[in-house]
């Protein structure tokens, strides 16, 4: 497993950062059927918690990365388990918010460019496109992997060297 984290190539648009009060911290976690309907219901709320925690200008970006990494969890992850399931965790530090799936594989994801005509293989463009920065960690169940994503959420917000 590698824990070094990847940069990404975006900056947050300075029209969407938000001069209002401070993010207020929280964090999240919770465990879904590795199933693809799933992940709508949990994105939807992602997003409800980001907003509830003054986080609505991230609210699009981080629920677009997020949901790549569930399902890429989903497809890659436990594609050879039957019954698998994976672990969803969100938190925020009133600095960096962060999103971490757990599945049950050791299989790396990858960052790849797909062809024009394929319909999938731009997850993890889409997840660097978007994070500050990500990357891959054993966990501490020492089961599979967990990926993760981290962007700032003070008015600041820019790319962060890995």
């Amino acid at each position: 497993m590698t824990d070094s984290p990847h940069p990404s190539s975006a900056e947050m648009p300075a029209d969407l950062v938000s001069e209002g009060p401070a993010p207020r911290p929280f964090a999240f976690a919770t465990a879904l059927a590795a199933n693809r309907e799933a992940i709508g219901p949990l994105r939807h709320d992602l997003v409800d918690m980001l907003r509830k925690s003054g986080l609505g200008h991230l609210s699009d970006e981080f629920a677009l990365g997020a949901q790549e990494l569930m399902a890429n969890a989903v497809v890659h992850g436990c594609r050879r388990v039957h019954d698998g399931t994976i672990t969803v965790s969100m938190s925020c530090d009133g600095q960096r918010i962060r999103l971490k799936v757990q599945d049950p594989s050791d299989e790396q994801p990858r960052v790849r460019a797909a062809a024009e005509d394929e319909m999938s293989g731009r997850g993890m463009l889409i997840v660097q496109a978007f994070a500050d920065r990500w990357g891959v960690e054993a966990p501490s169940d020492g089961v599979g992997k967990s990926v993760w994503m981290e962007m700032s959420c003070t008015p600041a917000s820019g790319q962060e060297a890995a």
